[in-house]
């Protein structure tokens, strides 16, 4: 009777084992890296006011001067995609776009886990540092 119970346990905890395995067998080392996202403000003469947030983290409304940058970092979610927006003005323009992503396409833009953004007087520029060089991704929107 015992070693049908310590069978039976062993069974079920064999199971557990597989069931886990199976389930972290598609995460990778990537998934625990802290990310980086930089807004760099390359308008010359204005400033630039923007809003960054997430589902779960408000980061506030903040203001660079020209030629400032500033930089947010975080641990990407385990069990849900994590998404940074911002909301970027001045007095004349606004734009509203993802600065990160998580997902590999997103990721591949950046060309790794530090997202650098530059607003620019024509629009919003990624470095991707796999090409070594800034790409044109949003536009300015007037407004009225």
């Amino acid at each position: 009777m015992n070693q049908m119970i310590i069978a039976k346990l062993y069974s079920f905890v064999f199971i557990l084992l597989l069931a886990f395995g199976q389930s972290t067998s598609s995460m990778s080392t990537n998934d625990f890296l802290t990310r980086f996202v930089r807004i760099v403000n390359h308008l010359i003469n204005h400033p630039l006011t923007y809003h960054c947030k997430s589902a779960d983290d408000d980061l506030g409304i903040r203001t660079l001067q020209p030629n400032g940058e500033w930089e947010f970092s975080f641990d990407a979610a385990t069990f849900k995609i994590t998404d940074f927006y911002c909301y970027f003005f001045n007095e004349h323009f606004y734009a509203t776009f993802d600065v990160y992503v998580e997902d590999s396409k997103f990721e591949d833009k950046c060309g790794g886990d530090h997202c650098i953004w530059t607003a620019q007087y024509d629009g919003f520029y990624l470095y991707n540092t796999d090409l070594g060089q800034n790409v044109k991704l949003h536009n300015w929107t007037t407004q009225y």
